[in-house]
């Protein structure tokens, strides 16, 4: 690890030596964060697929900005994530994360839909999201669109508790080099970007990016062993049409290495039966994407993308490699009188291929899975400027559970430009993965030899929720503004996993679980968020969550309501984002988390703050201190590790040098 952050100092070196600090661009934006009113006027594509105001988007969304992910002192998408309300964030290692919405949190969260512009990143064999591969330059990304609830009229299945959308920013808005290195006690990052021009109206950009994540400890003091080395490069370009400004491309693809470690219990069937070892993970991919737009008139469009992605993980337990194609359309139809219509319809081909270990097993080597459906959203103006209805459904056929109908109505209110009402019914579904469908693991325990057998079933069924919202927006003046939601979800046939049979003749001992339906339950709670500029240079948000979980599964089954205890009732964070002058910038960030007894974790409050200086237009230094009030703190555990693999992620700091030029 220390060659690599020597190495990282060398590039920071490199960068201010290799040219005069008077030939800096002053392109460097202001990186204030947005005022309440600017924040309800900014412009969200999540909810309806189309572009509108925050402010009167029908649905439980917070805009997570650029500015705000800079002034965070994230170091990755994930720390970012913290800040948006209802979102729990959890750090489980040095490169694992547990992300989840509104209940259900886990490593593999599957009621979660995450998308990069555009293209969905969970991993069918899962139907969760390996975070630690999911990097950038974070300077890159235009904003985060993250909504709390169902968004599945639209996205389709697997967007039952929420839909997390990461847009990046037009190779336009990237013009120039940037250079940016981060040196601290836990990470080092190395980052380089150039943007440039083609043609005459043209842009492009091309990056390169090293993350050097060091080992956190483990609870029971030793090290854990869990860091992380990354490479990820890549390029984006959108130009218009030759001859017809009416047509825009962009042609992107990236592509990733990652190593990385942890400590993992494996499973034999002679004593011990069970040893602890040490697992290396190795993850490589990418992924080419290209969208068409055309603006046929002021309020209608068509579009059309289609992306192509490879993933390979390698792992104790398993190795997964996976081939997906996706295409997408839309269409935007001019209004028509009081409606206003967008339909849509995709298409996507999955075709996998594993390597079985002793503990995981499954009835193919390869699989075959491909979706197919499409969409339509009816936007009816009840009463203009004041009252509308939004009605919509996906339409969808899988390979695993056939036809699925996702509908959703959205009624809204609008009195006047600074207050909104709004209310909404949703019908969900998360379809079944391969694990549930064709997958057994074998998971050993201890010394005595009681094996649990976990079997996938080909009769399981898509989980579905009903969910109920009701929301309210308020600017009461351009700098105070207020949002509310709250939700009730009611859930059936939920993953179970129900005992099927008992083998006691010789060890070791076989317990057979296998998936199923027998678990139903409903979520409700609500929340808040404020904002105030206090002052021109002062800008204050809190925002609080409060969920509670009712989950009913089969008599003595406590599995079923596990889930109860895996995801925290309450969540509270406080910022302050402070401009000292024009060129020194002060940021603190207060995040409160309650316990969560499934994992041993006790309640904590995290403390990180920010210290930013800009030296000159394009050269910008800043410190970070991360969860300043404990020296270690204990977030999350995999559910088969408890207390034996738990791990505490220590307090962190940070230096990080940008120049832009």
């Amino acid at each position: 690890m220390g060659l690599k952050h020597s190495a990282i100092a060398l590039f920071t070196v490199s960068c201010l030596t290799c040219g005069a600090l008077d030939a800096l661009a002053t392109d460097n934006p202001d990186s204030f964060a947005l005022s309440p009113e600017q924040l309800f006027n900014a412009t969200v594509t999540s909810v309806s697929k189309t572009s509108q105001k925050l402010m009167d988007a029908p649905a439980a969304i917070y805009v997570l900005t650029n500015e705000d992910i800079m002034r965070s002192g994230a170091t990755s998408i994930p720390e970012a994530l913290r800040i948006v309300p209802g979102v729990q964030v959890a750090r489980v290692n040095a490169n694992t994360w547990a992300i989840g919405i509104r209940g259900f949190n886990g490593t593999l969260d599957n009621k979660l839909l995450v998308l990069i512009d555009g293209r969905t990143i969970y991993d069918p064999l899962y139907s969760g999201v390996y975070w630690d591969i999911q990097d950038m330059v974070l300077e890159d990304i235009d904003r985060i669109e993250v909504i709390r609830g169902p968004g599945a009229a639209l996205w389709g299945a697997n967007a039952v508790n929420g839909v997390i959308n990461i847009i990046t920013k037009k190779a336009a808005d990237t013009q120039g080099n940037l250079a940016s290195a981060t040196l601290g006690n836990q990470d080092g990052i190395a980052e380089e970007r150039y943007g440039g021009t083609f043609g005459d109206n043209g842009f492009y950009r091309v990056y390169a990016k090293y993350t050097d994540r060091n080992d956190e400890q483990a609870l029971i003091g030793r090290d854990a062993r869990d860091g992380q080395a990354m490479d990820h490069s890549g390029f984006r370009s959108d130009w218009k049409g030759t001859g017809n400004d009416n047509d825009n491309f962009t042609f992107q693809g990236d592509v990733y290495r990652s190593n990385e470690s942890q400590y993992r219990y494996e499973s034999f069937f002679s004593s011990p039966f069970t040893r602890l070892e040490l697992e290396d993970i190795y993850a490589d991919g990418g992924t080419m994407l290209g969208r068409w737009t055309r603006t046929l008139s002021d309020d209608s469009k068509f579009t059309l993308q289609s992306y192509a992605d490879y993933t390979s993980r390698d792992q104790l337990l398993l190795k997964d490699q996976r081939a997906t194609f996706d295409v997408d359309s839309q269409y935007d139809l001019p209004a028509m009188g009081r409606h206003k219509i967008t339909v849509g319809a995709g298409y996507r081909y999955s075709v996998d291929g594993l390597t079985p270990s002793p503990q995981v097993t499954f009835d193919s080597v390869g699989d075959k899975t491909q979706s197919f459906g499409s969409f339509i959203q009816d936007k009816i103006t009840l009463e203009p400027k004041t009252w509308f209805l939004t009605l919509g459904s996906k339409f969808e056929h899988n390979t695993y559970t056939g036809f699925e109908v996702e509908p959703d109505a959205r009624l809204q209110w609008q009195p006047d430009d600074s207050d909104m009402v709004w209310a909404a019914v949703s019908r969900a579904v998360r379809t079944p993965s391969r694990l549930e469908e064709a997958l057994s693991i074998v998971q050993l325990t201890g010394g005595s030899g009681f094996t649990f057998n976990t079997i996938g079933d080909t009769s399981f069924e898509s989980e579905e929720l009903i969910a109920y919202e009701l929301g309210y927006r308020k600017q009461f003046t351009p700098k105070i503004s207020l949002d509310v939601s709250t939700f009730y979800n009611d859930y059936q046939r939920l993953s179970t996993l129900s005992l099927s049979g008992l083998n006691l003749s010789t060890p070791p001992l076989f317990l057979n679980e296998i998936y199923t339906n027998r678990t139903t339950g409903n979520t409700c709670g609500f929340e808040t968020t404020a904002n105030w500029r206090a002052m021109d240079t002062l800008n204050l948000s809190a925002s609080y969550s409060l969920l509670e979980m009712y989950l009913s599964g089969p008599p003595g089954n406590a599995n079923a309501v596990q889930p109860e205890m895996q995801s925290p009732d309450q969540q509270f964070n406080l910022r302050a984002q402070w401009d000292i002058s024009k060129n020194v910038s002060f940021d603190t960030m207060l995040y409160y988390v309650s316990e969560l007894p499934y994992y041993n974790v006790q309640d904590y409050t995290r403390l990180d703050m920010r210290l930013g200086w800009r030296i000159t237009d394009g050269l910008e230094f800043s410190v970070v201190g991360q969860d300043l009030l404990n020296s270690a703190s204990h977030e999350f555990t995999s559910p088969t590790a408890k207390d034996i693999l738990a791990v505490d992620i220590n307090r962190a700091f940070y230096g990080k040098l940008t120049w832009r030029f």
